[in-house]
């Protein structure tokens, strides 16, 4: 199956949102919107900023990222928010380990959630109930919470390895492979130059009209790396918004044969089911 990166972009959260709204509480959150940009202009993107940027996106076949993600919306009326501090290791063959830590104002972030991934297997671990589940990946892909991960690492394990390696390797580069994939003179496809107090950044922006879905990319220029990814959507009764902000993202982190595997302890149960959302 042919998969272009638009749709790569999106593929990793459209489908996960049905219902998650409903789980979370209108709970207030510190300020940590994404930057307004204080000047901007709109313009046919960047496509040779695309490419550096693929390049440094993909260049490792495993990533170490820090991030914050929060999540806003208004379901028939009632805002709701929740915001998570998140800590991932991602492997390419679908291999990952996150750290999750759900936020609360005025307290301390505690780790809420460990989600491991061998690849063909995943366990959701809560320690605050001390219970444990073992799903397979593509059941953990198709629910709720996979998203949780973060966007950007869904994004990373959604490209097959050898699509991986091609825009690595400078592929994007290729106008006829740019065009194979949708992204020459695609006009869903827009570039804003921002500025914000004290940083530049430059915003890739996909939209899809007919399901009311926009995606943003939000790129510092001079590194070509990824500040921090947007996902909004909109429906009759439902807005919703999902960012995550990129604190840090290390390439070849050291990992062991025990990174993606999950030794239960002692005390911990195993059910059948379970979410990794604490609410």
């Amino acid at each position: 199956m042919k998969i272009t990166l638009s749709t790569v972009a999106v593929f990793s959260v459209i489908s996960l949102l049905t219902g998650i709204v409903y789980a979370v509480p209108p709970k207030p959150l510190p300020p940590s919107a994404p930057p307004q940009p204080s000047s901007q202009q709109t313009e046919a993107f960047d496509l040779s900023l695309l490419v550096r940027v693929g390049t440094e996106f993909f260049q490792s076949d495993r990533y170490l990222t820090e991030s914050q993600m929060i999540m806003r919306g208004n379901s028939q009326g009632v805002d709701f928010s929740a915001g998570m501090q998140l800590k991932t290791i991602v492997q390419t063959g679908k291999k990952f380990r996150t750290e999750i830590r759900f936020t609360k104002p005025g307290e301390a972030p505690k780790i809420t959630g460990i989600v491991t991934s061998d690849g063909n297997r995943v366990t959701i671990y809560r320690p605050d109930l001390k219970q444990y589940a073992v799903i397979s990946y593509s059941e953990f892909d198709k629910s709720d919470d996979s998203f949780l991960i973060g966007l950007s690492s869904s994004l990373f394990l959604e490209l097959p390895e050898d699509s991986r390696m091609a825009i690595a390797q400078g592929g994007l580069g290729d106008k006829e492979v740019l065009k194979e994939i949708g992204l020459l003179d695609n006009p869903l496809i827009k570039g804003t130059r921002s500025t914000t107090p004290g940083e530049n950044l430059y915003i890739y922006e996909y939209t899809e009209p007919k399901e009311a879905i926009t995606f943003r990319a939000f790129i510092a220029p001079a590194t070509a790396t990824l500040n921090q990814i947007q996902f909004a959507t909109k429906e009759q009764n439902l807005d919703i918004e999902i960012t995550e902000k990129i604190l840090s993202r290390t390439p070849n982190p050291t990992i062991t044969p025990q990174t993606f595997k999950f030794i239960p302890p002692k005390t911990a149960k195993r059910v059948k089911t379970l979410s990794v959302s604490p609410f």
